[in-house]
Order: C-alpha cells, then structure tokens, then sequence
C-alpha cells in the first residue's frame, strides 16, 4: 500500500542544508500496522509529514514515496488534495491542532465527510458522525456535536479525532502519539478504540510513539529510528524482544519494565 524508498528530506540552514531525514525506506502492506519508534527529533513525525507532503517551508524531497503504486511526490494540487481527503487520514500528537477553536465539532465531523465522501448529504453526513462518536465511547454525541473544542476533555478530543478519520473512510491511517498527554487509563482506552474502528474499517496504520511496549502489543512490526534514519526493522515482538542494533537495544534497556511500572502503580 506504501512504500518509501530512500526518502531523504533537507533544509536550508543559513550556513548550509540540515538533513532531517536520511535514506528512509519502510513498507506498509494492506491492513498492516507499522510502528515507528524512537526518542523524540528522531525523525519519527517528519516520517509522516513526508508522507502527506506537508514539511517545512522550502524543504526539499528526493526519493520515492508511493501510495498503491502511484508517485504522491508527483501529485498535483487536485491529487493532493484528494489523497489527504479521502485516501489518507492523520491523528495528530495534540488534537486541539486538528481543530478550529471557532467551529464547533459538528462542523469537523461533517465538513470532513463530506469532502472525503462527495455526494454525502449534510444530515447523513451528521448521523454518521453521531454514530461513531456514540462507538468511541462518547456519551452524549448530540451534546458533543454541539460543544467547542475547548469544551472537552483531552480524552473527549482525542475520540473525535478518532471519529472523524475512521468516518472520511480512509485505506490508511497515519497515528502521530495519538495517546501523548493522556492518563494511563484514558491511553488503553483510546488504543482499544482505535484498534477497534482500524479493524472495522479494515485500515492499514503507521503508529507513531516512544512508546516500546505499546508498539509492541499494536503493531505488527516496527521500525526504529534515530537521526533521521531508520535503524533497525522487522517484527515488533522479535525486534524489541532481540534488538540487534545498539540504538535500538539502548532503547529497550532504558525504559521501565513491566514489573517495575505496575509496582509503581500500585504504591501511587
């Protein structure tokens, strides 16, 4: 379904060009869930960003990026923007980005489908999305329609934006730490969530987190990256298990095991 192929991405910084990603290829097959991990300004939301060809102002792009066999870095405005409306859909780090403060949800859920789906009519386009706030586990989707974005909880937003990919009824999902700054108990009910809307759907998905065990029990394989370069790759459960790569076995090593962190839940 997507595919990179020694994607390199490069900035102009006064004194010469910054590499922000190096030589980056990875694969993304049908259906499949991709994680890519990594501490942060690793390259990991750059990744992604190259993906919908929205990077920084004079930032240059060489190497392939294809969706389905067809060149994104070649589309026109009118492909573009078809592709990022209905063929692709992004959950940012901070959902309050996705959204316009002076519109309320209504607007975003519907606005959205629309565009995604031409021919939807406004009040389907409105029963489609109160049916899937209602399935992200929303309550009230009436009142939630109605409300602003600064009138929900960051759980609440972070399942509208969930919403609102799942409905645009996209091939491919684009998750960018879709649970950062969340509590613990709100961050395993958005990845069931999610992971339960991705099947419905039938979506492929590159997961974006620091996250190592998170990846590991939600993806089907990860790709480490560090520097702008991806490091190590293959099946998530033998690539953090076994890490081959220093950088990636400094990860493993550095962060909190199982035990230790349910430990220290049940002292908090």
């Amino acid at each position: 379904m997507l595919e990179l192929r020694n994607v390199d991405v490069t900035v102009n910084g006064g004194s010469g060009d910054v590499p922000l990603l190096s030589e980056v290829s990875l694969t993304v097959a049908e259906g499949e869930a991709l994680g890519i991990v990594g501490e942060s300004g690793s390259g990991k939301s750059m990744t992604l960003r190259t993906v919908l060809r929205m990077l920084p102002r004079g930032a240059r792009t060489t190497g392939s990026v294809a969706y389905r066999g067809e060149d994104v870095l070649g589309y026109g405005r009118d492909q573009l923007r078809r592709f990022r409306a209905a063929e692709v859909s992004m959950i940012s780090q901070n959902p309050q980005a996705a959204l316009n403060p002076v519109h309320p949800i209504r607007t975003y859920m519907v606005e959205g489908i629309r565009a995604a789906r031409p021919g939807t009519g406004g009040a389907e386009a409105l029963a489609l999305s109160r049916r899937l706030l209602d399935q992200v586990g929303i309550d009230d989707p009436d009142r939630c329609l109605r409300a602003y974005p600064h009138q929900l909880s960051g759980g609440m937003l972070q399942r509208v934006v969930i919403s609102a990919a799942v409905a645009r009824g996209s091939r491919l999902l684009l998750a960018d730490e879709p649970t950062t700054a969340l509590d613990v108990t709100t961050q395993s009910e958005v990845m069931a969530i999610l992971e339960d809307c991705r099947a419905e759907a039938g979506m492929a998905m590159v997961f974006v987190t620091h996250d190592l065990d998170l990846a590991a029990a939600t993806c089907d394989r990860v790709a480490v990256m560090s520097r702008g370069r991806i490091v190590e790759t293959g099946p998530a459960a033998q690539v953090l298990a076994s890490p081959e790569h220093p950088y990636t076995q400094m990860l493993v090593r550095s962060k909190p095991s199982l035990d230790r962190r349910a430990g220290s839940e049940e002292v908090a």
